[in-house]
């Protein structure tokens, strides 16, 4: 069977058009999100932020760290800003208090639980207060 050209080229023509138009409607400059966010806030007593506490994005066996980070000035933070955010799963959050001048608020917990999904931001706020040191008892 042969082919005139007329259908060749016809048909050469709708194929440019489809994959014109398939080409046009799609945005392949950049990967479709895979990751989420987590945000950590830090605030005290009068919700002023605490900055430059280390806090950590443990994995759910609650022993792998899976990120870490310092609080800026404001009590803020973002686990894997720099790679765009992290993994969807269920991660812990951990404030490190050890030898700073803050412990977590009187009925506030730590090792807080996140799920992140994919395309969302997850935040976790914790509330801190000033470690009284010396004084006299009871003060």
């Amino acid at each position: 069977m042969r082919l005139s050209r007329p259908f060749i080229t016809r048909r050469s023509v709708v194929l440019a058009a489809a994959l014109f138009a398939i080409g046009a409607c799609t945005d392949f400059s950049s990967p479709p999100p895979s990751l989420g966010k987590v945000l950590v806030q830090l605030t005290d007593e009068t919700n002023a932020g605490v900055g430059g506490i280390a806090v950590d994005l443990l994995l759910n066996d609650r022993t792998t760290i899976w990120r870490s980070l310092r609080t800026s000035s404001n009590g803020s933070g973002e686990f894997g800003a720099s790679d765009g955010g992290v993994i969807p799963q269920t991660y812990i959050v951990r404030v490190l208090l050890t030898g700073e001048q803050y412990t977590l608020a009187t009925g506030e917990t730590n090792d807080k639980p996140i799920q992140v999904v994919i395309g969302q931001t997850q935040t976790v706020n914790f509330k801190l207060a000033k470690r009284t040191v010396g004084g006299p008892p009871g003060a």
